[in-house]
């Protein structure tokens, strides 16, 4: 019964929100594959035609000020695990409509070799539907993401995609540090935004809490909302 009353106090938390302001909305993409080019243009193009972009400098205005400075209400585009075709397909679209993706990387899928990427998105619940390039690499490479890295967000989806729950306090480390320092290495600069499997917030578990803090985040994304948990700079 107090389960149930907590929930409904929580839902109740989240629609006064919604309601007094401006929502950002996040629509989720993961693989990506050539065939449906046309479809993602549409959808795509549908987007932009309601919604504005989102980057990190004006996410951070709004989760700071509580005011959105654009006509358009925000979208955020948000392309998962680092699948290869999103550099392949995804992105040309989102630079043609105008739209800026958020890259949130597995940095371990990425460390993978080619002949090892297969089975390690089978071992860690990524999906692989398509089988779409003859040379085997599935994943992005870190001259692709240093790319995307130049017009649009890069995002920590740490190192393995596993329960950070299920974890050893060493290995939740690896997932949460660690992964920042894959991109600090790749990218020449750390990222700002964090988001683990399954999407817990921040607040639920002190020890995460702490090592996202730690690693120098400035977001945390989950299932439900974005927190802001420091000031910029």
């Amino acid at each position: 019964m107090n389960e149930a009353l907590s929930f409904r106090e929580s839902a109740a938390a989240l629609e006064r929100s919604i309601r007094g302001n401006p929502m950002i909305r996040v629509v989720n993409f993961h693989n990506t594959p050539r065939a449906r080019v046309s479809e993602y243009r549409q959808q795509l193009s549908r987007l932009i035609s309601t919604f504005s972009s989102v980057n990190e400098a004006e996410l951070d205005q709004y989760l700071s000020s509580g005011r959105w400075p654009k006509a358009k209400p925000g979208v955020i585009v948000a392309i998962y695990e680092g699948y290869r075709n999103g550099f392949d397909v995804l992105l040309p679209l989102l630079e043609e409509v105008g739209l800026v993706g958020w890259f949130c990387v597995i940095t371990g899928f990425l460390k993978a070799p080619p002949s090892d990427q297969l089975a390690f998105a089978e071992a860690h619940d990524i999906g692989m539907q398509t089988r779409e390039y003859a040379d085997g690499r599935y994943a992005l490479s870190w001259d692709e993401l240093r790319e995307i890295d130049r017009r649009h967000v890069v995002v920590s989806h740490a190192r393995s995609h596993v329960l950070l729950a299920s974890l050893t306090d060493p290995e939740r480390e690896s997932e949460i540090v660690g992964s920042q320092r894959d991109l600090q290495e790749h990218l020449g600069h750390s990222v700002r935004s964090f988001v683990s499997y399954g999407g817990p917030a921040y607040g639920t578990d002190p020890a995460t809490d702490q090592l996202i803090h730690t690693a120098g985040y400035q977001f945390v994304i989950s299932n439900l909302k974005i927190q802001r948990i420091r000031r910029s700079g």
